[in-house]
């Protein structure tokens, strides 16, 4: 191959491979100083209320019996565990096949699927900054970051500063997503840097770290003919 189609490849490799390496080294460098935009507590309780253990609790027997009445089944429970929301305790009930059931523990009652009224409760916990509520929306399928696949959720939208978005599971009132400018932000920098956009990670990431290969291997070759062509005798010249 004539030297001016080995510049023109390796150029052409270039043109690929670096925008996607000044891409990642940007990137990579917000991620290591998330602390500006990024703030400890994603997904946890900013204002969090336990609640009394003196209170009776309703009997486990009695809303097993209601989840058996909903399922119209005999169900075998993997879990139970006792949560606080808002200073009130509820059971979260996990079945063998993997369904979910959330029980208020003092009055026994189901509260699977949780009402909006519930949901905006839920929701206030996880906002740092205390403010209304601007709207609270049922979707039929929200797809968690990371989650395989959507479903049910209510997104709650807050008026602070920050604009928060909390986004819980229809069901079971349990946090999917905790959203605000600054953590949009950092999503964004994270996406850009694992070049995960279009649905298309994998593919993104193949062809940049091809493309970085091949650029190193193509300037090798470039280098290797020109250090044969500097030792190659000149014409005319008689060994």
């Amino acid at each position: 191959m004539k030297n001016a189609a080995k510049y023109k490849l390796h150029r052409t490799l270039a043109i690929v491979a670096v925008p996607l390496l000044l891409l990642s080294t940007a990137t990579g460098f917000f991620r290591a100083n998330q602390k500006w935009f990024w703030e400890d507590g994603y997904k946890k309780k900013k204002q969090p209320a336990p609640f009394a253990m003196t209170q009776d609790f309703a009997p486990l027997p009695g809303v097993i019996h209601k989840v058996d009445s909903i399922t119209g089944e005999t169900n075998t429970f993997e879990e139970i565990i006792v949560r606080s929301e808002n200073g009130t305790p509820y059971y979260l009930l996990s079945t063998a096949s993997r369904k979910k059931f959330l029980a208020n523990a003092l009055s026994g009652e189901i509260v699977t699927p949780i009402s909006k009224e519930l949901a905006s409760r839920f929701a206030m916990q996880y906002v740092k900054e205390k403010s209304g509520i601007v709207s609270c929306e049922l979707l039929a399928s929200y797809k968690p970051r990371k989650a395989k696949e959507g479903k049910p959720a209510y997104k709650v939208v807050f008026g602070n500063s920050v604009h928060s978005q909390i986004y819980l599971d229809k069901m079971t009132g349990e946090i999917l997503e905790d959203i605000d400018d600054n953590r949009k932000f950092g999503l964004w920098v994270m996406r850009m840097h694992e070049y995960d956009y279009f649905d298309s990670k994998k593919e993104i990431s193949s062809i940049a770290g091809i493309s970085i290969f091949l650029v190193a291997l193509s300037g090798l070759w470039i280098y290797k003919s020109r250090i044969f062509k500097s030792r190659s005798p000149k014409d005319g010249m008689s060994l």
